[in-house]
């Protein structure tokens, strides 16, 4: 399908009446589910036009649509600290599903990996604040509502899916099953999960998160899925991001939590090959192809690793 700025101007022009497009500016950002670009109207507005470039894609910009309304209201109560999408319109595309286009929030994104103590600790906030909603958020938006049982019995699900499709080494299956069959390490108070923690999504003005975008994912479940992205970071800056979230919230985030979230990690590996696999995405089979033989040599070659993920990645 055309995916031209010029297209994106097009879309802002069909979905939102009386918008008088001028021309373009950037965001321009096509990834493999969403190409994005920047609209300028006659009136000195910014507009982002974000487009759907599969029916997964589709869904989940559906979703963040049917959320944001009621994230508004959580905003305006002083629940969030930050701004996020606000949908003004909506215009069908060929591949299935709508565009969306909203005012461009303010702010520009930061790569986590670079972030100062400071912006650390503004991360930890900006998740606990999530965290801490209430389940009516999700629960009007039709979006999943998992308990620990049922958020367990999935990611096992999806192994053995990853698993037909691919042959995951042995010792890294063995190693998943075990940690997803120990009941013990699945007991958590599920909580509103953003479900994307990814830079892109974040965006800073002056060393605060102004928005948090990207809530196509978002649902009740685990809270080391959102944990879980922000394992990379080095070690001084996560411990911040921990320390920020727990004074947040009140509460400390547990061993068995941080567990989960190496899991998680390490499960998104073989669940991006089992993306490229749907996809014929060769770049991305062989991408995870890699991964998994890199994760299994660091197990085999520590015998403490391959009862299942146990290690503490937050030292005292």
């Amino acid at each position: 399908m055309k995916t031209s700025q010029l297209y994106l101007a097009g879309l802002a022009v069909s979905a939102i009446d009386g918008l008088n497009a001028v021309g373009v500016r950037p965001p321009y950002v096509r990834t493999d589910d969403f190409v994005t670009g920047g609209v300028l109207d006659s009136k000195g507005r910014h507009w982002i036009v974000k487009c759907p470039l599969n029916s997964t894609a589709a869904t989940s910009l559906e979703a963040e649509a049917a959320i944001a309304p009621l994230l508004l209201e959580e905003l305006r109560k002083g629940e969030l600290p930050f701004d996020i999408v606000r949908p003004a319109g909506f215009a069908s595309v060929s591949s299935g599903g709508r565009a969306i286009v909203y005012p461009e929030p303010f702010g520009t994104p930061t790569d986590f990996e670079a972030i100062t103590l400071g912006e650390a600790r503004e991360v930890g906030r900006a998740l606990a604040s999530i965290h801490m909603l209430g389940y009516d958020a999700i629960d009007h938006a039709g979006l999943p509502h998992y308990s620990a049982e049922e958020f367990r019995v999935r990611q096992l699900a999806e192994l053995h899916d990853a698993d037909q499709a691919a042959t995951i080494p042995n010792l890294l299956r063995r190693r998943w099953e075990e940690a997803l069959e120990n009941t013990d390490l699945w007991q958590f108070e599920p909580v509103v999960l953003h479900g994307d923690v990814d830079s892109e999504n974040f965006l800073w003005s002056g060393g605060t998160i102004s928005a948090v975008l990207g809530f196509g994912s978002a649902h009740i479940g685990d809270p080391a899925v959102d944990i879980a992205p922000l394992l990379s970071l080095p070690e001084q800056t996560f411990d911040t991001v921990i320390e920020s979230y727990e004074n947040t919230r009140g509460e400390d985030i547990d061993g068995n939590t941080h567990t989960r979230a190496i899991l998680l990690s390490e499960l998104s590996v073989a669940k991006w090959l089992f993306y490229g696999i749907r996809t014929e995405n060769d770049e991305v089979q062989r991408e995870a192809r890699n991964m998994l033989t890199d994760l299994a040599a660091d197990v085999e070659a520590d015998p403490n690793l391959q009862s299942g993920p146990s290690w503490d990645v937050n030292p005292s």
